[in-house]
């Protein structure tokens, strides 16, 4: 159960299909927005780190800028062609039109 939440970002700044980061700690965290629905994953790719804010989204998927390995948009698994492992996705919780994550950043699962 998560106790406590910080705010990362005003959800009308999030443009609906592209990317954002936000540091939160130490940490790149990707936010992406679909319709009011936003999800918070790793920002950095698992296979040499580049920043995933730089990609792009298509037919449900976010695509790495470097390499173009591609992670479902629903729940971070790696898509075919690549043997990577998952993206780790966040909780989140929209309050009066605030992105909030858990603090600490702990990832789902």
């Amino acid at each position: 159960m998560i106790e406590s939440w910080q705010a990362v970002a005003r959800l009308e700044a999030l443009v609906p299909d592209k990317p954002q980061e936000a540091v939160v700690g130490n940490r790149l965290v990707l936010l992406l927005r679909q319709g009011d629905d936003v999800m918070a994953y790793q920002g950095l790719c698992p296979h040499q780190a580049a920043r995933l804010a730089f990609g792009r989204i298509a037919d449900g998927w976010l695509h790495c800028p470097h390499h173009q390995a591609r992670f479902n948009l629903t729940d971070g698994a790696c898509g075919p062609g690549w043997r990577l492992p998952s993206l780790k996705r966040f909780a989140t919780r929209i309050e009066e039109g605030v992105i909030l994550l858990p603090d600490p950043l702990t990832p789902l699962d």
